[in-house]
């Protein structure tokens, strides 16, 4: 991502936060219409913004640089046409579903893909409290994981073989 998206990222991230501690708890209106444009021209949702400051507010993670990785491999992935549908939440995989004996494995690449193809369910994060504890687990972190779902087009094995490199790294 280049400096001028990374800027204007931390800005919006900012205000939301300000927002945020100045008691907001509407993600419709935790930024000004302008930053809500600039997100939206990024493929990115108020409700990603939220619940990452949300987040961060309560548990202090993801943090900025979580953010601005996340945030900036959605921007690289966008075409500029914002999708019109969404995964509905009954259709990711259970937190208990498996991949060769790692659950929570299925559910967290289904919502990398869904992230960054624009799907994502707007009641779901790719970044929530059991995404950082399963990743954590390997000494992974979001924005490499979601690097990682990427590369290898979300395949299960070639998603578990980073994690366990990650894990020995």
């Amino acid at each position: 991502m280049n400096a001028h998206f990374t800027t204007l990222l931390r800005a919006i991230h900012a205000e939301a936060l300000a927002n945020y501690r100045a008691g907001c708890r509407n993600p419709d209106e935790i930024v000004c219409p302008e930053s809500a444009e600039d997100l939206s021209g990024l493929g990115l949702t108020k409700a990603f913004l939220y619940d990452y400051v949300d987040d961060f507010s309560r548990y202090g993670a993801p943090d900025l640089e979580s953010f601005l990785g996340v945030a900036g491999l959605r921007a690289a992935c966008f075409n500029g046409v914002p999708s019109t549908s969404e995964l509905p939440e009954c259709d990711y995989p259970r937190k208990t579903d498996q991949f060769e004996g790692v659950a929570w494995l299925p559910r967290i690449i289904c919502k990398a893909q869904c992230f960054l193809d624009g799907t994502l369910c707007q009641d779901i994060m790719y970044g929530c409290s059991g995404d950082r504890a399963f990743l954590a687990n390997y000494h992974a972190n979001l924005p490499g994981f979601l690097q990682a779902v990427l590369q290898t087009k979300g395949d299960p094995a070639s998603v578990l073989r980073y994690l366990r490199e990650q894990a020995t790294s």
